[in-house]
């Protein structure tokens, strides 16, 4: 009879404690959530192999672009290579294969929603649009490292070959 008296308080303040662990992490995430809120610029994007050494620039040295993400829980990213040829035509029924190809692949855009999971370092890009087709209803797993004005995403090389792409993004006033 004694462990029963025992036994109900400590099960409730198990319960009680799994429920505030779990509402201090949706605050933290919420908290880093706001942390990521603005418009950010791209800095660098690089290649890198599972040792963390660059091994390419998948849109060039120079490459662009812009993240932004909302209060709101909606995010937005272009990444694009300047350096990508120009059409020969204005008149886009007149480019060839080898023209829209080098376009496409110079870059890549896509919106949606996210999360954030400040205990795993991860924000999640939930995907609604995307320049490529696979991309939709997929979600976009990001580890980030937000250093003052500075925030870096990691996530796995979709460009041929294993390791990571690393961009560094410099928030915008």
């Amino acid at each position: 009879m004694w462990h029963r008296i025992f036994i109900a308080p400590v099960l409730i303040l198990l319960l009680l404690g799994a429920s505030c662990a779990k509402e201090m992490n949706r605050n933290m995430s919420s908290d880093m959530a706001a942390k990521l809120v603005g418009v950010w610029k791209l800095v660098s994007l690089e290649a890198q192999d599972p040792g963390g050494r660059t091994t390419g620039y998948p849109f060039g040295r120079n490459a662009q672009g812009r993240l932004i993400y909302e209060a709101n829980g909606r995010m937005a990213v272009q990444l694009m290579n300047p350096d990508r040829p120009k059409f020969a035509s204005s008149d886009l029924l007149l480019t060839s294969e080898a023209e829209v190809r080098a376009a496409f692949d110079g870059y890549a855009a896509y919106y949606g929603s996210y999360s954030v999971d400040q205990g795993q370092g991860l924000v999640v890009h939930h995907v609604e649009a995307a320049h490529i087709p696979n991309w939709v209803e997929t979600d976009q797993v990001r580890h980030f490292d937000l250093q003052g004005n500075r925030l870096t995403l990691k996530g796995p090389l979709e460009r041929g070959g294993q390791g990571t792409v690393s961009l560094v993004w410099e928030r915008l006033p």
